[in-house]
């Protein structure tokens, strides 16, 4: 027995079977000679090597997972998938195998169990590129029924670390919660009598507010990101009613870890800008409560912790009178947090208006009216910070400063974004409305962000601020000029040549069940205001129309501001493709590409599949015209500005 049997013979306490080190190491050799035609991409003949491998170790781990692999390259994903699964049955530790399975899986757009087995992957090893894949793939999920415990882990550490923008996790979060049968029947029941409201006793049932203020996705979602789900909002609605009640003292003791979950409740209320409709009376009610409140504070008597909860479930507690002496009370934590929400961040943000600087005139009319708008509703909320995900083109380290115009920046989510990637640029934001322009600098400022330059301005008039950029944003600003091309030449007379613009522009195409929206308000003369927006939001999930109906498939349509700027907005122009390739021909730009989900963009190659086709606007055109629902949202594009610069 020689020296290496000898080991074995300690390791396991028997002998190894016959031929057992020969066979071993004819394996061995095998597979490196397999590897070798593998890396080469000779495909055929390393299945072919790693099949006879597995003839002499059927139970070969590595070699499973590796045919898989290879298979996966010429094509036959169902055929590989059965060894990847081979591979993590053989050795569940193993990261490689876990990744395979994942993009096989994904491959096949079978979603659900991609996420699981990149879940797997992320487990036994954690990659900042794991994160970001699985927070890209879980974006556009929409689970049901029984899901794999690791992935509910995995995304609601996507939502707390910021792994994407919330905003983009947030249906499948939704989706999640509602996989639970303790969700599902609440929400069921909220429906079954809806516009009606139950009692807490009917609402949640005997367990269901205790499992609710325990379901730490559910509360995290609530503070942070508007649901956008017809049925969750009602359930909402319904915990709104019962808080009132509860508060008033109609409604029985507070239950154990409900002050938390009312508070997340309220927060929600706040960051979708009281978007439920109260019943006749419920609004009365509310109001009573918020004038004993500011008795309370008047008077210094005892404060239950659940008043200002309920309070800042109808309308921000700022509003009520003496509010700020609310911060001079002790509070559990939950509470502390709608108070900062409701009246100390509102405040910081009136201090920070004071000092915004004035960059140009605001004279153009249509221009007034889109300001007034935004300082009534500044647009959108968002309260999280942003990954540093590479948005843009972000100069080198040791570049000089990018100089960047974000024009129309609303409340800072695109300028923050980039200053957090780019730390060295030096960005200029504007804004027509000085509401959205101080929530902007108080987020930035929270995050300790100092290279962002916030400045009112109109658009219209910047060509004489004497200042030239390396990169525009114009992403949600020229669709609500008076005049959208000039805006455009404005913005492009700031460019230095050869260097890029990001535009967005409404679809003609993509909004007629806006422009449907829009005909159904002014039929029945709606009014841009809270509570007209409220009845109209109504009227359209009700509707009998599945283009109306359609809206409710907006995120936007979950948010007073954001249901206004889709809906209700003063001045909107909706674009045609032909008029931008006209556009980019007359001001001699380069067309860069649209920013679309990759599935999109997978359908158009099979239907184009020249290399050339994804910058041909004619292309585009006649794919739009058969899938309207492409540029739904909007037109996302980048430009460059031709060295020869405009003509």
């Amino acid at each position: 027995m020689n020296r290496k049997q000898r080991r074995a013979v300690r390791r396991s306490g028997s002998i190894a079977p016959p031929g057992y080190f020969a066979r071993k190491s004819g394996v061995d050799s095998d597979l490196a000679a397999a590897i070798a035609s593998h890396s080469a991409g000779l495909f055929v003949e390393a299945e072919q090597r790693y099949r006879h491998i597995l003839g002499l170790a059927p139970d070969h781990a590595e070699v499973h997972g590796r045919l898989g692999a290879v298979m996966m390259a010429q094509g036959k994903t169902s055929e590989a998938i059965a060894h990847m699964q081979q591979a993590v049955a053989l050795n569940p530790t193993s990261f490689e195998a876990y990744g395979n399975l994942a993009q096989a899986y994904m491959a096949l757009g079978r979603m659900e169990p991609a996420v699981v087995a990149l879940g797997r992957a992320i487990e036994i090893r954690e990659t900042p590129e794991g994160r970001t894949l699985f927070a890209g793939w879980i974006k556009d999920i929409r689970f049901r029924g029984e899901v794999d415990s690791g992935v509910r882990r995995l995304v609601l550490r996507a939502l707390v670390e910021g792994w994407a923008r919330s905003r983009e996790l947030t249906s499948a979060c939704v989706s999640l919660i509602k996989c639970g049968d303790v969700v599902n029947n609440c929400i069921r029941r909220a429906e079954a009598v809806w516009p009606a409201r139950l009692t807490g006793a009917e609402l949640f049932g005997k367990v269901g507010l205790a499992t609710l203020a325990a379901d730490r996705l559910l509360c995290r979602l609530l503070e942070c990101e508007p649901t956008t789900d017809i049925g969750l909002e009602r359930f909402l609605a319904g915990v709104r009613f019962v808080m009132l009640k509860t508060a008033r003292g109609e409604s029985g003791n507070l239950h154990a870890g409900a002050l938390e979950f009312y508070s997340a409740v309220t927060r929600q209320c706040f960051i979708n800008e009281y978007i439920y409709l109260p019943e006749a009376s419920e609004q009365d009610e509310a109001d009573e409560l918020r004038s004993a409140l500011g008795e309370k504070i008047k008077t210094s008597g005892k404060i239950p912790p659940l008043w200002p909860v309920a309070v800042g479930a109808y309308g921000p507690l700022e509003t009520v009178a003496g509010a700020e002496r609310l911060r001079e009370r002790s509070w559990p934590q939950c509470v502390e947090a709608v108070i900062r929400q409701q009246i100390i961040e509102p405040a910081a943000e009136r201090r920070i208006a004071a000092i915004i600087p004035t960059l140009t005139p605001i004279d153009d009319e249509v221009s007034r009216a889109v300001r007034q708008q935004y300082e009534e509703n500044p647009y959108p909320r968002w309260t999280e910070p942003t990954p540093r995900i590479a948005r843009y083109h972000a100069p080198a380290a040791g570049a000089p400063p990018y100089e960047v115009l974000i024009a129309g920046c609303g409340t800072g989510l695109s300028s923050v974004e980039f200053a957090r990637q780019a730390p060295n640029s030096r960005i200029l934001s504007v804004d027509l409305s000085l509401a959205s322009l101080s929530y902007a600098k108080r987020m930035a400022e929270s995050l300790g962000i100092g290279n962002i330059e916030f400045a009112h301005a109109d658009i219209l008039n910047l060509s004489g601020i004497g200042r030239l950029f390396d990169f525009i944003d114009a992403s949600g600003v020229l669709h609500h000029l008076a005049d959208p091309w000039a805006g455009w030449r404005v913005l492009l007379s700031l460019l230095r040549s050869g260097s890029a613009m990001h535009v967005c522009l409404y679809s003609e195409l993509g909004r007629k069940s806006v422009v449907a929206g829009r005909a159904l308000i002014a039929q029945r003369g709606y009014r841009p205001v809270p509570r007209d927006i409220r009845r109209c939001r109504e009227d359209i999930v009700g509707a009998p129309d599945p283009l109306l109906r359609s809206l409710t498939e907006h995120t936007d349509f979950f948010t007073t501001s954001e249901c206004r700027d889709l809906l209700f907005h003063v001045q909107e122009h909706r674009i045609a493709l032909p008029q931008i390739k006209a556009f980019l021909a007359a001001n001699n730009l380069v067309f860069g590409g649209f920013m679309l989900d990759p599935g999109v963009v997978r359908k158009f190659v099979a239907r184009y599949p020249e290399c050339t086709a994804l910058t041909d606007l004619d292309r585009w055109h006649e794919f739009e015209a058969a899938q309207p629902s492409t540029f739904a949202g909007m037109y996302r594009f980048q430009v460059r500005k031709s060295v020869a610069g405009p003509s």
